[in-house]
């Protein structure tokens, strides 16, 4: 969740230097696959790489991860890193109705309280901002991005039990990429992007770039996915509410100014989530 967040910080410096959020995203996954297809095919053999579900982790990949990407790109645009990432916090709630849906398990009463306290608190953080309208539309961004992260996190684990972590990670980024590269192209036809801005661009531009690709993505996608294995979707997602902490220290190191309505919001949607966990059960049984 660490790397996570970093991702979040180095991209708002980006899209402040005026980078188109698709262009950011492109370059973003092409030095993902770029490290993890020769990655995969080293560890687990070409011939794993050949037989693994494409069709499917592409779909996966690319409706999960490439819309949900570009969906909470453009929620940070109307809003800030430290509100969308509070916003993550709803992760575990709908993580749990994922599993509700496609498990067929039932939710115990402490996760139901859990969770409506967790978005008390969302709604908190984002009345703390300056534009509410323009703000509370990056809330929804980045919810529908959350239910799109849950279903293909789920579905990148189970569905592809076959391959190892780093199978799960590449097949899955190949599709985001998929899906990105396809945006990308239509708004270069239609002379929405400006290839030049990416040559006239600073080192400390490029270094963020490698952070939001590397940490931001391809480590902690990893990391993501191999928690799920050992521990589940709805426990593992229970530490993406650790990620707005993460980002408003980052952020507060760099200069960032500190936000007490995103700090409560933040400490209202921990106590949500304990609340949530408090049951001696399962939190879905």
């Amino acid at each position: 969740m660490f790397f996570f967040a970093s991702g979040f910080v180095a991209v708002e410096f980006l899209l402040d230097k005026g980078w188109h959020p698709i262009q950011l995203n492109f370059l973003r996954h092409i030095l993902v696959i770029s490290i993890l297809i020769p990655l995969w095919i080293y560890w687990d053999g070409f011939e794993n790489f050949l037989k693994a579900n494409w069709r499917w982790g592409i779909f996966v990949g690319g409706l999960g991860f490439g819309c949900g990407s570009i969906l909470l790109l453009y929620g940070q645009i109307f809003s800030d890193p430290v509100t969308i990432t509070i916003i993550l916090a709803v992760f575990p709630a709908v993580s749990g109705i994922v599993e509700l849906i496609q498990d067929k398990r039932i939710l115990n009463k402490e996760f139901v309280i859990g969770v409506a306290i967790s978005i008390v608190g969302g709604c908190v953080a984002v009345l703390g901002s300056e534009n509410l309208i323009k703000v509370s539309w990056g809330a929804i961004l980045a919810i529908a991005a959350v239910f799109l992260f849950a279903w293909a996190s789920r579905a990148n684990v189970v569905d592809f039990q076959n391959l190892s972590t780093l199978g799960q990670t590449t097949i899955c980024m190949t599709g985001s990429f998929t899906f990105i590269l396809v945006i990308y192209l239509i708004l270069v036809i239609l002379n929405k992007i400006n290839d030049n801005f990416i040559i006239e661009a600073s080192l400390k531009e490029y270094f963020q770039l490698t952070v939001y690709a590397l940490l931001g993505m391809t480590v902690s996608q990893f990391l993501w996915l191999f928690g799920i294995k050992k521990i589940g979707l709805g426990l593992a997602s229970i530490h993406m509410n650790a990620t707005a902490f993460y980002v408003m220290i980052i952020l507060t190191i760099f200069g960032g100014t500190w936000n007490n309505y995103q700090l409560f919001g933040a400490i209202i949607v921990g106590i949500g989530v304990y609340i949530s966990q408090s049951s001696k059960k399962s939190f879905i049984n």
